[in-house]
């Protein structure tokens, strides 16, 4: 008869405690936060080294005192003698089984391994952000490594150690070489000697002062490795950082990149082992790639709101996500990981009262922000400059790519921190500070929009996108609708060429409609740059009625403000819309008041006009007026310098040209057009470019080339909500767009549709130059 194996002293304790309170292995596992496996694993021996946090919890799910708590810590700790043995015991292992799979980390994982592996690295640092999957990854590089050295792989966990002091103690007990006296430093050299070995220090941050130490540490151990992890680097010069970044979201909504993103993966696995798998099917898939969004592919904020899938469909769970966090699901998590606001807190706690100050000011930056308005919103006060290099230190920012020094707080980061800032009483006063940075940079923004410097301040407000939709909601909500008017005013050409038009009349539509409601909260200027942006965006979006009823306001607060630069905008726009409407007697009227006047304070306005009066010529069919007026306009736009102006001329003198015969002139134009848009990557142009293009090459024998490009107006205009107004153009896109379909045939127009739906606007220039003109 065969010896039964003896499980072990912890295995033998546990089975104890957990009879004495009388509980079944299922009711442990619900207690500790554990499954009904991973309990039976330990009691029959075939787990005997936990992970501490485990050892915690089962602590506490078995209400053990401090003298029971000491055994089973001490029998779940490496080295620790239990029961006789079998003969030919099983080697005891110095590193916990991971509990959870390694999930898209292939890369960092390997890029470690080499790291160590290659010699000069001998203390590498993982650093990254609270919850960001430091420790998981050292251990599977630690796993790793083991295999090459066998018994020479040591883990040191740090969170419990509180002084720097404590730390090379801590790794010689760890060796098996601790002194009651004499430095520890001597009795690792004593137990590493001569051979190699990886010593992992986990949770590094709060005693990096041993940074010296360790340096010294690695002069006299040449062959010693040190693996730490850390929110904030060591600086010290043997040290290699690898930052963890948080996993890859979602990079498009369809299904399949969904299903491939890793964070949507370590979301799936996580609700799994908590007893509820999420099928990620077409309904489902937006809400999980929503949640990961939102939690900024974190991997612990993922872990915890996975817990609640048990309960919470993912609809649901997206809805409750913030409450989800604050809930300790996970009882095997240490302590400090068992919310998020816990493991943020361990972070603040490391930070100098400045940086902490500054993290919280922040806050009200959301998504990535310059170092301008990070001085904004500090204060004067703080030493901001400083303080962002701490915070970036500790991983609470990230610093962003680029030649403008540009920083990131991942989202959970940033929530905490506004919780901070919001008990501290100062939500008010850095938010205004915020709102303001904003509205100066819009007005300096708006004069360049206007004139040659337009690529750079498309590109400028382009990267403070949603500080500018932020700014708006903080001037409304406090009752300022004027700079909110004159914010609009200055931005809505922003919104109309980089495809933003819907957003920009969703937002100032409830501003005109308060203003409308009482007339004395706007005053006449304020009026007439609010409703020449509505009328703008209209235009922009093919809404002619909403435009002309919108020009016509700001005609009549321009006449009362007595603003030449906004009336000539507002006039403009109401002839355009006059135009394409059909009502060329008034369009005449408005557009003369522009050209015709002996004063004016706006450049651009006066060459649009001069385009709008070319249309109008030609709309009347005298098509050598329109062109003598665009050879006069042309010179003035070049002088001017503006790209959308130039590239709105250059649509219209192909449309002359075509109605002249000049087929090659018009391909000229519209090829020059296409530059001008990719180069400033602006689609509001594009919508009559593309479809110039077509009907060029559908009218040159081109009728695939003509199909795609027909294809890519019309994916670019549903793209950015534009539409193209002037009927003329409408009328010629139509009829060749019938002629095309005839000719190709249903299956070859569909294949050539799809190729050209999914152009993008920087394809457009090497489309063009393939376009033969007409003979």
């Amino acid at each position: 008869m065969s010896a039964v194996p003896d499980p072990g002293e912890l295995a033998v304790r546990l089975r104890r405690w957990r009879q004495a309170a009388a509980l079944t292995q299922d009711e442990l596992a619900e207690r500790a936060g554990l499954t009904a496996k991973a309990i039976g694993a330990l009691e029959r021996g075939e787990r005997r080294r936990p992970y501490p946090h485990t050892v915690r919890a089962l602590a506490d799910a078995l209400e053990l005192d401090e003298a029971d708590r000491a055994t089973l810590t001490a029998a779940a700790a490496p080295g620790v003698p239990t029961s006789p043995r079998p003969a030919s015991p099983e080697p005891t292992r110095s590193m916990p089984v991971p509990a959870t799979p390694l999930i898209g980390r292939r890369a960092e994982h390997d890029r470690a391994v080499g790291l160590l592996r290659s010699g000069p690295s001998r203390l590498l640092t993982l650093t990254g952000t609270g919850g960001v999957g430091k420790t998981r990854l050292a251990l599977e590089v630690a796993e790793t490594m083991s295999t090459e050295l066998p018994g020479a792989v040591k883990l040191v966990e740090l969170a419990a150690v509180p002084d720097p002091h404590l730390v090379l103690p801590a790794v010689a007990q760890s060796l098996g070489g601790a002194q009651r006296s004499g430095p520890a430093l001597e009795s690792i050299a004593a137990a590493v000697g001569g051979t190699r070995h990886l010593i992992v220090l986990d949770n590094l941050e709060h005693v990096v002062d041993v940074a010296a130490e360790l340096a010294e540490l690695l002069e006299r151990c040449p062959e010693l490795l040190v693996l730490a992890t850390s929110r904030a680097a060591l600086h010290v010069r043997a040290e290699h950082v690898l930052p963890v970044a948080p996993l890859a979201v979602p990079a498009a909504d369809d299904l399949a990149a969904i299903a491939a993103s890793p964070a949507v993966l370590v979301f799936l696995d996580r609700a799994a082992a908590a007893g509820s798998p999420v099928v990620l099917d077409e309904a489902a898939a937006p809400d999980v790639a929503a949640i990961c969004r939102r939690l900024d592919g974190l991997p612990l904020a993922l872990e915890l709101a996975a817990a609640h899938a048990r309960f919470l469909a993912p609809s649901a769970l997206l809805e409750h996500l913030d409450q989800a966090l604050a809930s300790p699901r996970s009882r095997d998590l240490p302590a400090r990981q068992r919310t998020i606001r816990t493991t943020l807190d361990w972070s603040h706690g490391l930070l100098t009262h400045g940086e902490q100050v500054l993290l919280r000011r922040l806050s009200v930056l959301a998504g990535t922000f310059s170092l301008a308005a990070a001085e904004a919103v500090a204060g004067g006060e703080l030493d901001t400059l400083g303080g962002l290099a701490g915070l970036v230190d500790q991983s609470l920012l990230a610093p962003q790519g680029g030649t403008e020094p540009r920083f990131r707080a991942l989202e959970p980061v940033r929530q905490y921190a506004a919780e901070r800032l919001a008990d501290a009483g100062e939500l008010d006063t850095v938010a205004d500070r915020a709102a303001a940075y904003f509205v100066g940079l819009a007005t300096e923004a708006g004069i360049g929009l206007r004139g040659a410097d337009q690529a750079a301040a498309l590109d400028r407000l382009a990267r403070e996108h949603g500080h500018l939709g932020t700014t708006l909601d903080r001037l409304a909500s406090t009752g300022r609708l004027g700079d909110a008017a004159r914010f609009a005013a200055d931005i809505w050409l922003y919104w109309a060429l980089r495809g933003n038009a819907a957003e920009g009349l969703a937002r100032l539509d409830g501003i005109a409609a308060a203003g409308s409601a009482d007339h004395r909260r706007l005053t006449p200027q304020e009026r007439a740059g609010l409703h020449t942006a509505l009328a703008g965006l209209r235009y922009a979006s093919g809404d002619l009625a909403g435009m002309c009823e919108s020009a016509a306001r700001a005609i009549e607060a321009g006449r009362l403000a007595d603003d030449v630069g906004l009336l000539d905008e507002a006039l403009v726009l109401a002839g355009s819309a006059a135009v394409v409407t059909g009502d060329l007697d008034r369009a005449t009227t408005l557009i003369a008041e522009v050209c015709d006047g002996n004063q004016t304070a706006n450049d651009w306005a006066t060459v649009h006009a001069h385009i709008a009066r070319a249309q109008l010529h030609l709309a009347r069919g005298d098509v050598s007026s329109a062109s003598l007026i665009l050879d006069q306009a042309e010179r003035s736009a070049r002088d001017l310098g503006n790209p959308f102006t130039l590239a709105t001329l250059l649509n219209m003198r192909a449309t002359v040209a075509q109605a002249a015969g000049r087929e090659g002139a018009a391909l000229g134009c519209l090829v020059e057009a296409a530059e001008l848009a990719s180069r400033v990557a602006t689609s509001w142009t594009l919508v009559y470019t593309l479809p110039g293009l077509a009907v060029l090459a559908a009218r040159g024998g081109q009728p695939e080339l003509a199909a795609e490009l027909f294809a890519a107006g019309s994916a670019t205009a549903e793209a950015a909500s534009l539409a193209m107004s002037f009927p003329p153009d409408q009328e010629s896109a139509r009829h060749w767009l019938l002629q095309v379909q005839a000719q190709l045939g249903s299956e070859a127009f569909a294949q050539a549709w799809d190729a050209g739906r999914r152009a993008t606007p920087t394809d457009v220039p090497a489309l063009a130059l393939r376009v033969r003109a007409p003979l």
